[in-house]
């Protein structure tokens, strides 16, 4: 009986050692997807930029593409950006922007113009990057964003992830 006691306590001082600790990981990973993808999704869209040609003129970004998936998730899904079905399917593929793993997060890109000579005008182009996630199911909305800006200049991103009700 004090052998059964012992054993409780020890499984009970484990449990709560561990599992905060393992629930703090998954949450953590949760919000990293995001991260991880939207700055993926920036060095993507500023490649194609910087590399891009249409008609004789460089300097293009392709339309706004979005949100893919049309809702986010709470499990792990796996979606083809490229697919025809999917919201903006030529703007992830001109990017080629396709996640390497299932998502949570509803990934959206939005050019303020699009189209090519854009290092020719005097108008700023701001870029936003967005993935907007339910992390769990309560039907609150996580919101991350990374922005990157277009003037004489060239491509200049910002540094920064803005987030909104980060873990909701």
């Amino acid at each position: 009986m004090i052998e059964a006691a012992l054993l409780l306590c020890l499984i009970g001082i484990v449990l709560a050692v561990f599992v905060p600790t393992f629930l703090r990981r998954v949450r953590t990973n949760k919000i990293n997807e995001a991260a991880e993808l939207l700055q993926e999704m920036s060095d993507r869209a500023a490649a194609y930029y910087a590399t891009s040609w249409d008609d004789g003129q460089r300097r293009c970004l392709p339309p706004s593409a979005g949100p893919t998936p049309a809702v986010p998730t709470v499990d792990l899904v796996a979606v083809d950006f490229f697919a025809g079905d999917e919201a903006g399917h030529s703007t992830w593929e001109a990017l080629g922007f396709q996640p390497d793993r299932p998502v949570r997060y509803s990934y959206t890109y939005t050019p303020s113009r699009d189209g090519c000579a854009l290092d020719s005008t005097e108008d700023l182009v701001t870029i936003t990057l967005r993935a907007e996630g339910d992390l769990d199911g309560d039907l609150v909305r996580s919101t991350f964003e990374r922005r990157a800006t277009l003037d004489a200049d060239g491509w200049k991103p910002a540094n920064s992830l803005h987030a909104h009700q980060r873990v909701e």
